[in-house]
C-alpha cells in the first residue's frame, strides 16, 4: 500500500469513528430528552385527568350552586349549612389547588425545554389560572369570616392546556 491509500483508509476510519460518536451522542441526548418529557409531562397529564374528574364531581348536583363555580358554591354552602357539613367539598377543592401547584412546579422545571410555541402560551395561561384559583381559594376563609363575597368572576380554565400538553409530549419524542 502506498502512502496515499494508507491516508485514505485512515481518513475513512476516522470519519466512521466520528460519525459513530456523533450518532451515540445524538442518541444519548434523545434519551435524556425523552426521560425529561416523561418525567414532567406524564405527571402533568395525570394530575390534569384527576382535576378534570374532581371538577366534574364538583359540578354535580351535590355540590353545585346555580351561577357559581365551585369555590363560590363552597362559600354559599358553608354560610348556609356550616363548615363541617362541607368538609368533603373542601378536600376536593384542596386537591385541585394542590395538583395545580404541583403542575406549576413541573412547568417551571420544563419551561426551558418546551418545544412548541402553543405549549408555552397555553402553559402561561394555565399558570395565570392556577395562581388566580389558588388566591381565590385561599381568600375564602377570610371572606367567610368577614361576611363579604368573592369577586364575581372566577378565573377561566385554559381549555386548550390538556391538548397542548399532549402535543408537546408528542413533539418531545
Amino acid at each position: 500500500m502506498n502512502l496515499r491509500n494508507t491516508l485514505a483508509v485512515v481518513a475513512t476510519v476516522a470519519a466512521l469513528i466520528c460519525a459513530a460518536g456523533w450518532f451515540r451522542a445524538h442518541q444519548t441526548l434523545r434519551e435524556v430528552r425523552q426521560t425529561s418529557v416523561a418525567d414532567t409531562l406524564d405527571p402533568i397529564g395525570e394530575m390534569l385527568k384527576e382535576n378534570a374528574a374532581i371538577t366534574g364531581e364538583l359540578q354535580g348536583a351535590e355540590y353545585v350552586e346555580p351561577g357559581n363555580e365551585f369555590v363560590g358554591a363552597y362559600l354559599i354552602k358553608i354560610r348556609r349549612d356550616g363548615v363541617p357539613k362541607h368538609s368533603g367539598m373542601k378536600q376536593r377543592i384542596d386537591r385541585v389547588v394542590n395538583n395545580n401547584t404541583a403542575i406549576l412546579a413541573l412547568l417551571a422545571k420544563y419551561s426551558t425545554r418546551a418545544r412548541t410555541p402553543a405549549f408555552r402560551a397555553s402553559a402561561e395561561r394555565f399558570r395565570d389560572y392556577a395562581i388566580s384559583l389558588r388566591d381565590r381559594w385561599q381568600s375564602t376563609p377570610e371572606v367567610f369570616m368577614a361576611g363579604g363575597n368573592l369577586p364575581a368572576a372566577a378565573p377561566p380554565y385554559p381549555a386548550d392546556f390538556e391538548r397542548a400538553v399532549a402535543s408537546e409530549h408528542e413533539a418531545g419524542w
